[in-house]
């Protein structure tokens, strides 16, 4: 099993502009900040060949080109 933490960050403006595809043509700036909140993610092996997925869904899938969340 591995369980990962880290800070949850939030964007307090300019957020999107930091991808490359829009700071390329038009630059970017963004102000963001670390709080004292985080997001875990838990991953483990399951007795069945399926991948479970829970987010603010859940999915279940054969395969890791199936997920759905980007």
């Amino acid at each position: 099993m591995i369980i990962a933490r880290s800070p949850l960050r939030i964007s307090l403006g300019g957020g999107g502009t930091d991808l490359p595809s829009y700071y390329r043509d038009h630059g970017g700036f963004v102000v963001a900040a670390a709080i004292n909140q985080y997001v875990y993610l838990t991953l483990n092996r399951r007795f069945v060949p399926q991948i479970l997925l829970k987010y603010a869904q859940m999915e279940e899938v054969e395969r890791v080109e199936e997920i759905k969340h980007p």
